[in-house]
């Protein structure tokens, strides 16, 4: 019988030399993590106080434009004051001559009215329009803004003008982020000349001790090598299948070393009572594998008819929403020139259509609630069983006073009238009160707008930018009625955010009113149903395989010149 510990083994990379790599690894690691911790201490430090620097540079910026755009503000208040227009146009030349980094200057009144603008000259006397201009308005104390600009960043400081004891405008100073971003750019090169000049530093110190390491990785590993490869010798035989391992002498010490021999042969012993177990265990793992898979298979049957439940509920849930929607056949008789496009995300959804007619007028809304699915099919039920009390019950036909109505009774449905109350939900809506004799129609809106087409022309009556029934909707805000008259060549329609706001595939853009404007151009003069399958089929191409945001509702109809009861 050969001798399992003198038995000729063939390896590749010896232990000795796997020590002494492993070994010089470890410190090689070591060193360079050090090393790493060191230079990215000493970095995170001056980026620190690059940090530091910056915000204290920017916070003097703002500080000495807040400083400047106030005493400015003084003198053109006195300027004011005295009619003296000029003044002002000098006080703003002499301030953008003394400040560097002053871009331009803007004073405008309430109205929007720029009264001095540095960088447009041609805009003086015209209204100022864009989304900046009226969130300067809105300011009620000094402010500050940081934005981008054509040509770099800016920091506008914003501060109110009064004339007397009235609010005269805005006076708005904008200055550029230039010479900041450069003392920024100049203080990060400083800081990386510093950085490279502590790696080389780390590098030189680190290759010294490597070098150390190495000697005493190739001492330590020939010395603790030797009786492993005996132990790896009787590990070969043990793979063989001989679990009857002695323990070599040269291996018994009282180390690692020694007490791994030791458990060595314990493991010889155990891996024979092992392997009989193995055998017992591979004949009951096919009963216990089958158990499973019935267990997993009854599991899946119950949460199928878990689904199945929660899925006939919601579908029952349709059968409600649509029964709360007005009789199509009916509406038609009284519109015949009409059409509704009612798609929700889901099964049901979160907006509602609605129709009350009498004998001189006709009350026409269009509802979209918070959420979608079935939360959204709860606020309609809300929505549409309170408008159809005040409507109703309360004989209210004025379409502004409808809403300022609703508003106040959803808040209170929903108890959103107390602070402490989590919830915070409601609706946008338009209404339409259309008086037959008189042909006049008046509209309404929350957040929703009426859309007017005559041939070609398409005329936008914006709602109020006032939703409903939510925690920070007032109680008493004032709708705004607007009242028209129609002849047989005008249409009207109203459509939901679903439709406008759902993002195309190919643009990544929204639906929006322009091109929602568009499609009424060239679709109003044909008729009403093929306008339906127009709309269907520019959404549909626009939305692409992206999924649909929310629910969607259109309501188009012409008012028929004659309506009898």
């Amino acid at each position: 019988m050969n001798d399992p510990f003198h038995t000729p083994i063939r390896i590749r990379w010896s232990i000795k030399w796997k020590l002494m790599l492993l070994m010089a690894g470890l410190i090689i690691g070591l060193m360079v993590i050090l090393t790493s911790v060191q230079i990215s201490s000493q970095h995170a430090v001056l980026q620190n106080e690059l940090a530091k620097r910056i915000a204290l540079m920017r916070e003097n910026l703002i500080e000495r434009g807040k400083t400047t755009t106030t005493t400015l503000a003084q003198q053109v208040e006195n300027d004011l004051a005295s009619f003296n227009f000029s003044g002002i146009q000098q006080s703003i030349a002499d301030v953008m001559a003394s400040q560097k980094d002053l871009k331009y200057v803007i004073a405008m009144d309430t109205s929007g009215i720029a009264y001095a603008h540095t960088l447009h000259p041609e805009l003086l006397q015209s209204e100022l329009t864009s989304e900046r201009d009226r969130a300067a308005l809105q300011q009620t104390k000094i402010a500050e803004f940081e934005y981008q600009e054509e040509g770099g960043g800016v920091i506008e400081i914003v501060r109110p003008i009064q004339f007397s004891t009235e609010p005269w405008g805005v006076l708005r100073l904008i200055f550029t982020l230039r010479q900041l971003e450069e003392e920024i750019r100049a203080s990060e090169e400083q800081i990386g000349q510093e950085t490279r000049r502590m790696i080389l530093q780390a590098s030189l110190t680190s290759l010294g001790f490597i070098g150390v390491a190495v000697f005493m990785s190739m001492v330590l590993s020939t010395r603790f090598s030797r009786p492993l490869i005996h132990l790896t010798r009787a590990a070969h035989s043990l793979s063989k299948g001989n679990f009857s391992v002695s323990v070599n002498p040269e291996m018994i010490s009282h180390d690692e070393i020694g007490v791994l021999a030791v458990t060595f042969v314990e493991m010889s012993r155990e891996l024979k009572t092992s392997y009989e177990q193995l055998e017992e265990y591979s004949r009951t793992l096919e009963h216990k594998v089958a158990e499973r898979t019935r267990e997993l298979h009854e599991s899946l049957r119950r949460v199928e008819a878990a689904n199945q439940k929660i899925m006939e509920s919601i579908e029952y849930a349709k059968l409600i929403q649509h029964a709360l929607l007005p009789n199509w056949e009916e509406f038609q008789a009284r519109f015949p020139h009409s059409f509704l496009l009612w798609q929700p995300r889901n099964v049901v959804g979160g907006d509602i259509f609605f129709a009350e007619f009498s004998k001189e007028q006709c009350l026409l809304a269009v509802l979209d609630c918070t959420g979608h699915g079935v939360p959204g099919a709860f606020m309609t039920m809300i929505a549409s069983s309170t408008l159809s009390r005040i409507v109703r019950d309360e004989q209210c036909c004025n379409p502004a006073a409808i809403l300022q109505r609703l508003n106040v009774v959803i808040k209170q449905v929903l108890h959103q009238n107390h602070a402490s109350k989590l919830s915070d939900n409601g609706l946008d809506a338009a209404i339409c009160a259309i008086n037959f004799s008189s042909e006049t129609l008046m509209f309404a809106g929350a957040k929703l707008a009426l859309f007017l087409a005559r041939g070609g022309e398409i005329t936008i009556i914006k709602g109020d930018r006032q939703s409903i029934g939510y925690k920070r909707s007032p109680d008493h805000f004032d709708f705004t009625n607007h009242q028209m008259t129609f002849d047989r060549d005008t249409n009207f329609y109203i459509a939901t955010d679903g439709y406008l706001d759902q993002i195309g595939q190919e643009t990544g853009a929204r639906f929006g009113t322009r091109r929602f404007k568009a499609l009424l151009a060239a679709q109003n003069c044909r008729a009403f149903h093929e306008q339906r399958e127009a709309f269907i089929s520019a959404f549909d191409a626009h939305r692409g395989k992206r999924e649909r945001l929310d629910d969607v509702t259109v309501l188009g109809f012409h008012v028929p010149q004659t309506t009898s009861n």
